[in-house]
């Protein structure tokens, strides 16, 4: 039987992208925004959800999560549910794990790559950018 979606993007393609950033001190809303952004602008559809994940008996609410080509994206579980074996982390399929993602579709815009640059940053690193004139005062005001 042929699955309704088709991959255009692997899994490895997708982790490539993602995995250097994965220990960004960016939260799990910030972190699938920088993914919708980065998937959208490459052509891709990405579908950004919201709502509730559980494992073991652990619930995070609310939770913010990608769906792309039957993958998820999810990062930041592990920051909120423990570093378990049995916590989803990075892309994945549903059936690859036992937590339980329950959600909605929620509509957001693409985060221009300045915003992005600026989320992913640490405090030391927006100090010694702005001190080499690099980000404008007026952003980081």
């Amino acid at each position: 039987m042929t699955p309704l979606w088709r991959s255009t993007v692997t899994r490895d393609e997708l982790a490539a992208l993602f995995d250097p950033i994965q220990h960004s001190n960016v939260e799990c809303d910030g972190f699938s925004r920088i993914v919708f952004s980065v998937l959208t602008e490459r052509g891709h559809k990405p579908i950004l959800k919201a709502g509730a994940l559980s494992a073991r008996g652990a619930i995070v609410r609310p939770h913010l999560w990608i769906e792309v080509y039957g993958f998820m994206i999810d990062y930041q579980a592990r920051r909120w549910l423990g570093h378990e074996p049995w916590i989803p982390h990075g892309v994945f399929r549903a059936s690859e794990t036992e937590a339980i993602y329950e959600g909605v579709t929620i509509e957001v815009k693409v985060l221009p790559e300045p915003i992005r640059r600026l989320m992913l940053m640490s405090f030391a690193d927006v100090e010694s950018e702005s001190q080499s004139r690099l980000i404008t005062p007026e952003i980081i005001r």
